[in-house]
């Protein structure tokens, strides 16, 4: 549980720092792939993490259980822009 607004902001640098890293990589990919795609990734990082939950590893390996969970806030972001450019009347791919 986030107890205090520094670690809001931390937890939010964080997933900033890791989508600007990623957006380098996917160079707008996102938007070639579709809200779909999006959707999709966020479901199954969202299982994974669950899965990890299940079966005990969540907290055994910290490390990677944090970055999974800001893939989750980065595809999240990914979600809120598609929904944010349909609302502006911007064109998106499907």
């Amino acid at each position: 549980m986030v107890s205090s607004i520094d670690e809001l902001g931390y937890i939010y640098d964080a997933a900033k720092t890791l989508m600007n890293e990623r957006e380098k990589d996917y160079e707008g990919s996102w938007r070639d792939e579709g809200l779909g795609s999006a959707v999709g990734a966020l479901y199954k990082k969202g299982s994974q993490v669950k899965t990890m939950y299940e079966n005990g590893r969540l907290i055994e390996n910290l490390p990677r259980s944090k970055e999974d969970c800001l893939d989750l806030m980065n595809y999240s972001a990914m979600v809120f822009r598609f929904l944010h450019l349909k609302e502006n009347g911007s064109e998106i791919s499907p």
